[in-house]
């Protein structure tokens, strides 16, 4: 396809509001932008700042920086110039896009997204060796303006409003400050979609976008160490996730089974074998906590640390190892007749079947640690090294604990 012939393919699609046709001539990713490529060939900065007229202002502008990017793109395998261009583009089509109805947003979905992913390219050398991603914080403000501009919509109504799209542009947000390490920053964004009477409830976004929405909410509440609302959000964006997005699915449940692990209750084997990657990181947790091996369970801490911090996990798999002291100590207590006074050597005992050796003191501190927390009914006698527990479910179902 000739440039000139390019050009003038937008005209219909922007006089009849087609966006599939136009999502087709600005994709990065498709055969058409490889064929731009191939036969447009190298666009001049002089063509850059005079682009023509043959086209409503500004996308005589639009269409050749879509040319110059996927040539820098494909040809030139210029990551970090394809985005300059994209992020050009997108300057461009924000000063049409203000005075536009709904019609036009499934386009700037795919101008952002090509966009995030260029970005993650340009970013990938200076990353690996600054540690920094410039590119992407810079994606992030580009995505910001385009929120701006659908959250505070005053032009059109209903279906017709750019406000239908707050969803799908905030959840771009949120996945582009996760990424670069801030996710701190966020809450501007959750704010401003739940605090504007004006925007459509969440049910009413396209389930996707409500997946993505609840994730990213869940997220923000498991790092806030707000378990019971990080647990409902997952939940829901699990069960609601299509079944055949299985990384989507492995991505929830990532942070849902550390949340589970600390409430006692048990992933399936079933549930495990269709993520391998998660049945290697989380099994061996899952065995120590129900057979009480303390040791074994503090040896795939130091063995997943790494990973488990860089997921944001680690803090989490920390408080779930008290599940499986509660086990231990339950089997002292079953080994012991179930006693309702068992002396604090027997715990120490347990403890050191197990590889842990501690003194008295550090035991005394664990059980009642154990109590505090509702793993145990019952309470300690210092002066007689003896805990005593209750005479009905000393040690209650960790499901029935309260967090």
């Amino acid at each position: 396809m000739k440039l000139q012939q390019y050009i003038n393919s937008f005209i219909d699609p922007l006089q009849y509001e087609d966006p599939k046709a136009l999502i087709r001539l600005v994709s990065c990713h498709n055969k058409t932008s490889r064929g731009l490529a191939d036969t447009v060939g190298h666009i001049d900065e002089r063509r850059l700042n005079n682009p023509g007229h043959s086209l409503p202002e500004p996308w005589d502008g639009i269409a050749i920086r879509h040319c110059a990017c996927v040539y820098a793109l494909y040809s030139k395998k210029d990551y970090q110039e394809a985005y300059t261009h994209q992020n050009a583009l997108l300057s461009l089509f924000y000063r049409w896009f203000q005075d536009q109805s709904a019609w036009v947003l499934p386009v700037l979905y795919i101008l952002l997204q090509d966009l995030r992913d260029l970005a993650e390219q340009a970013d990938s050398i200076a990353y690996t060796s600054t540690g920094k991603m410039p590119s992407l914080e810079e994606c992030t403000r580009t995505v910001s303006k385009a929120f701006s501009m659908c959250a505070t919509d005053r032009t059109f109504k209903g279906p017709e409003s750019r406000r239908n799209g707050v969803y799908h542009i905030a959840c771009l947000s949120l996945k582009c400050y996760f990424k670069v390490g801030k996710p701190n920053l966020c809450k501007n964004i959750i704010r401003a979609v739940i605090s504007d009477a004006k925007t459509p409830p969440i049910s009413e976004a396209p389930l996707n976008d409500q997946v993505t929405w609840h994730f990213y909410i869940g997220m923000l509440a498991f790092l806030n160490g707000e378990d019971k609302k990080a647990g409902e959000e997952l939940e829901w964006a699990l069960l609601n996730c299509p079944a055949d997005a299985q990384r989507n699915q492995e991505l929830i449940l990532t942070y849902l089974i550390p949340l589970h692990l600390l409430h006692g209750s048990l992933p399936s084997r079933r549930l495990l074998s269709l993520h391998p990657r998660l049945e290697e990181l989380f099994l061996p947790f899952i065995n120590a906590i129900k057979s009480g091996d303390v040791r074994e369970y503090d040896e795939r801490l130091d063995w997943a640390q790494q990973r488990l911090v860089g997921m944001s996990t680690y803090l989490v798999m920390e408080r779930a190892r008290e599940g499986g002291l509660r086990m231990l100590f339950k089997k002292a207590w079953i080994a012991s007749d179930k006693s309702t006074r068992i002396p604090i050597t027997t715990f120490q005992i347990a403890l050191k079947l197990h590889g842990v050796d501690v003194d008295s003191d550090e035991v005394e501190c664990m059980v009642a640690n154990m109590i505090y927390r509702g793993y145990m009914k019952g309470y300690i006698s210092h002066e007689k090294q003896m805990v005593v527990l209750a005479k009905t479910n000393p040690f209650p179902n960790l499901t029935s604990i309260a967090r």
